[in-house]
């Protein structure tokens, strides 16, 4: 999708160093064509008066289960379609469809909806598909349907990259189930590999590491907490270069003090802010389906019913890049990396996640509150209901 070009002025605009650069931005046939400060050189295109609002590049969110009231894994495409919108709307410019661990063949028929909405465009901020299981860890399956998990398979895994039909990205694994190395092994390079919904050791998680596995899901959550004499795979994580990780910003999952410990130890450049959101997002308390199960939303945090168990969440990238910011207390350019460039890298979208000339004009004007007021992809501007404009 690519749209007319026009400029933005009177805007602040994150850079890819980090500073902040009062000025201008040009778009043509989808792309940032230039952009520099004071005020734009004359050309053709109209202008856009930001009138100071501050721009950053596109969320990219690698770990998106729905929101706008649907699932993106019931197999319906209106479904993937309804709930990509939604995140659209506030900011998420590319993401990850999140299958979560179901029987094997509602997991095929998940994919190939996701896989239909990718190659008709009718989702175009869905980029693929992130299999969460079916090889997670029973003791540690959070919310996962423990009816549904399984033990390393190859036939299963081929089965789900043929459903995916050329869209699977990603695959989260709990390395200590036997034959786990095996499979990261073998998947490594057709596959982003995250670590998650295990009981591993930090020793294990070193060697899911060097066996080619590159991401952890929802850090902390789903897996032993930090231990001072087993420090298990939250340290192992956090420590290990090769190691990119996920956080849930949303104020339930992780407290402040979790997440300021995180980016002080691993820093913005491996760390990747996630909604893990569930059809609740963007919707009111209630009662609502998780996979086959159902989940309660109390003051925005979803449970299982009748369980203290976290089921996802409510979240969009945007605000959890907003509480980053202004609860949190990170900086500004830290933020914009974990919401945009690092996940990004991660995915090999080399074409988007920063304000630079020649990449993607994914773009989100953000309020005087951080929250997105308008939003860009590939140039056009999105309509509220997450529908681009001309």
């Amino acid at each position: 999708m690519t749209g007319g070009g026009q400029v933005l002025t009177g805007g602040r605009f994150v850079r890819v160093d980090g500073g902040v650069t009062p000025g201008w931005l040009l778009v043509r046939d989808g792309l940032i064509h230039a952009m520099g400060e004071g005020g734009p050189p004359p050309v053709p295109e109209p202008v856009v008066d930001l009138r100071g609002r501050l721009v950053v590049p596109g969320f990219v969110d690698p770990h998106c289960h729905g929101g706008a009231g649907r699932s993106v894994y019931t197999g319906n495409a209106d479904d993937v379609r309804i709930a990509a919108a939604g995140h659209l709307a506030r900011g998420t410019t590319s993401m990850l469809a999140s299958v979560a661990s179901l029987a094997l063949p509602a997991m095929e028929a998940a994919a190939r909806a996701v896989a239909s909405v990718i190659d008709d465009g009718s989702a175009p901020n869905v980029v693929g598909i992130h299999f969460e299981g079916p090889f997670l860890s029973p003791g540690r399956r959070g919310a996962q349907s423990p009816d549904a998990l399984r033990a390393p398979d190859r036939a299963v895994v081929e089965r789900l990259l043929t459903a995916a039909g050329g869209h699977a990205v990603s695959m989260t694994v709990a390395p200590e189930l036997p034959g786990a190395l095996e499979l990261i092994r073998e998947y490594a390079d057709r596959l982003v590999i995250s670590l998650g919904h295990t009981e591993a050791s930090a020793a294990v998680f070193a060697r899911a590491a060097g066996a080619g596995a590159r991401s952890v899901t929802h850090l902390f959550n789903a897996m032993p907490p930090l231990d001072h004499r087993e420090p298990g795979p939250v340290a192992a994580a956090l420590l290990d270069p090769r190691l990119s990780c996920e956080l849930i910003v949303d104020g339930h999952h992780l407290a402040d003090d979790t997440v300021r410990l995180a980016h002080r130890t691993a820093g913005a450049d491996r760390l990747l802010l996630v909604s893990d959101a569930m059809p609740a997002a963007g919707m009111g308390d209630g009662t609502y389906r998780f996979a086959d199960r159902e989940v309660t939303v109390s003051g925005g945090a979803a449970r299982l019913c009748g369980t203290d168990t976290l089921a996802g969440s409510t979240l969009f990238v945007s605000r959890a890049f907003c509480r980053s910011v202004t609860t949190v207390g990170l900086p500004l350019a830290d933020a914009v990396r974990m919401s945009s460039t690092t996940p990004a890298r991660l995915l090999g979208l080399s074409d988007r996640g920063a304000l630079r000339p020649g990449l993607r004009a994914d773009l989100v004007e953000l309020d005087a509150s951080l929250s997105p007021s308008r939003v860009w992809l590939g140039g056009r501007p999105v309509l509220p209901g997450g529908g681009a404009g001309r």
